[in-house]
């Protein structure tokens, strides 16, 4: 039986302390709810006697809680536990950091496992089985080789007994150069695409959608190759044809004028215009059998710094070039001109996005670009005014044409030459604001379309100009409603055609929506042609590299009226 020891518990107001208040029986009003005794409270009148206690013990077991301690130790850790090694270009050694993190045991390492590790070694700082002592790290250096498999994709496994394996892996592609340089009797040409979806609506309307952020470049050349060269390239072709080389972007060379010792990280030299990117590719070049790639860790435009230090020397006269990574679109024949001859015509294509910068034409009417670039004409310029017509024909009557737009759609050829690093790379930065044919512009015709006849006074709004057919033939329609009015001082503006008139068999004349503000006579203009909104008839341009960067470009293009967008 269980005995309790128990006191009834006093009243504060028979306490001894003066500072304790009385009953609150005592402040009763007859504002209270009514009670019939007020016993009040009163001192204890007897005393319970302690009772007998019996124990009942009680087993309970314990369990210790777990801590951040718990989870950070008692285990392995490698660090880093992924190399990715990116374009591998030069033999690279990484480390590897293994530690024991149990703070109180001893691990043994027993084996180190090594899966899809061709042209990969691994040293550590002792031979096998190995231990680790509480709380210790050992490094093991991992080396890998240029010579292997084109991806590399490698798990490290250390197995240590009674443990789960702790893996690294090991990424990244191994690149080879092309070694042979363009045969330069030939043009490089390199081609620019891009996709652009475009719908066409009935009314002539258009909802253009680029659809590459970037264009898929691609280079085209002949080579040749001669003696040791030969066979080297040959031997790289057999073993290396679907996979990705290093490319040279052959155009943008630089000869070295004084010597790159080994051991460089820093290279002084004009970047401008030319297609080095950080984090891309460079290659010191002489020869098939002599080059060196390096990776580019930053780029101004008057230096390039490379992750690793250059493994030789390199005199004056040897090639400097940016590199992009690219695969061959088809397998080259290799022509045999003689037992130590062959010729080849190669085409690749970038295997990375190549970026630039995209800059729209200076000039601008109506707050859309207008090309100011005059065409270069290697040959006969032919345009042409297409309609969007449907035909019905159901071979018993005469067919019936539905030109369903009722507009013209002109089609325009244009040249460009460009000359130097500068303007080739102002023609670059052109295209690529086109994006295909994502984006429209004011296109002059580049022709005498109008010629003025008299004397336009400052604040005219009319111009008098030969009889040329305008207000019976064009009537304001998309394409021959806005001129270009160029003054052999150069001046150039830009007005839109509101009305016309013909005044006699001679003469017509045209009403414009503004003053040219200055006075203009027939002797001072150099030419007025009409303009109209168009955009690039194809996503695909080519560029023919005529020379190196310093030299001679050409690009042909067509472009196409887009007349429903006109203002």
């Amino acid at each position: 039986m269980t005995l309790l020891s128990a006191a009834a518990l006093q009243s504060p107001s028979s306490s001894r302390n003066a500072a304790i208040t009385a009953d609150l029986g005592t402040y009763a009003t007859d504002y209270w709810p009514p009670h019939q005794v007020d016993l009040g409270l009163q001192p204890p009148s007897t005393v319970v006697s302690p009772m007998p206690v019996i124990e009942h013990p009680t087993v309970r077991s314990g369990a210790l809680l777990r801590s951040y301690f718990e989870d950070f130790y008692y285990r392995v850790y490698i660090t880093p536990t992924r190399l990715d090694l990116g374009n591998l270009v030069t033999a690279q050694t990484r480390s590897i950091t293994v530690w024991n993190a149990w703070p109180d045991q001893s691990q043994s390492l027993t084996d180190l496992q090594m899966i899809g590790a061709d042209g990969i070694t691994a040293t550590g700082e002792g031979a096998l089985p190995l231990a680790f002592n509480p709380l210790q790290q050992r490094v093991w250096q991992v080396s890998v080789d240029t010579i292997g498999p084109a991806v590399i994709d490698a798990t490290l496994s250390w197995l240590f007994a009674g443990l789960d394996p702790v893996e690294a892996s090991i990424t990244g592609n191994r690149l080879i150069a092309w070694m042979i340089a363009p045969d330069w009797a030939n043009n490089l040409t390199e081609s620019l695409a891009w996709l652009t979806d475009v719908q066409n609506a009935v009314d002539g309307s258009q909802m253009r959608q680029p659809c590459l952020p970037v264009p898929r470049r691609e280079w085209e050349f002949t080579a040749i190759a001669e003696g040791a060269d030969r066979r080297i390239v040959e031997n790289a072709l057999f073993d290396w044809s679907s996979r990705k080389w290093a490319l040279p972007v052959w155009v943008d060379v630089t000869w070295l004028k004084s010597t790159i010792p080994a051991g460089t990280s820093v290279i002084a030299m004009d970047t401008t215009g030319l297609d080095f990117v950080e984090g891309g590719l460079v290659i010191l070049y002489t020869s098939a059998s002599s080059y060196e790639l390096g990776e580019i860790l930053t780029l101004t435009t008057a230096s390039i710094t490379l992750k690793q230090p250059t493994v030789n020397a390199w005199g004056k006269g040897a090639r400097l070039l940016p590199c992009r990574t690219a695969t061959l679109t088809d397998f080259p024949t290799l022509r045999r001109k003689s037992d130590q001859q062959i010729q080849t015509q190669v085409r690749f294509q970038a295997a990375e996005d190549c970026e630039w910068p995209a800059i729209a034409p200076a000039a601008l009417y109506l707050g859309i670009p207008v090309l100011e670039t005059r065409s270069n004409e290697p040959e006969d310029l032919a345009a042409a005014y297409g309609r969007q017509i449907v035909k019905i024909d159901n071979d018993i009557g005469a067919p019936t044409i539905d030109d369903f737009s009722d507009l013209t759609w002109p089609t325009q050829p244009f040249y460009w030459l460009v000359h130097g690093r500068a303007d080739r790379a102002a023609l670059r930065s052109l295209l690529y604001w086109f994006q295909g044919r994502g984006n429209a512009l004011w296109l002059p015709s580049g022709n005498d379309d109008v010629t003025l006849l008299t004397t336009v006074a400052s604040g005219a709004t009319a111009i008098t100009v030969a009889w040329a057919g305008i207000t019976r033939h064009l009537h304001g329609q998309p394409g021959r409603r806005h001129l270009r009015i160029e003054l052999k001082s150069g001046a150039v503006y830009y007005r839109r055609v509101t009305d016309s008139a013909e005044v006699d068999e001679e003469t017509e004349q045209l009403a414009i929506d503004s003053v040219l503000g200055v006075t203009v006579t027939p002797a001072q203009v150099l030419k007025i042609s009409w303009m109209m909104l168009a955009t690039l008839n194809s996503d695909r341009v080519e560029l023919g590299h005529v020379h190196e960067s310093a030299g001679q470009a050409t690009a042909a293009v067509t472009f196409i009226g887009v007349p429903k967008e006109e203002p």
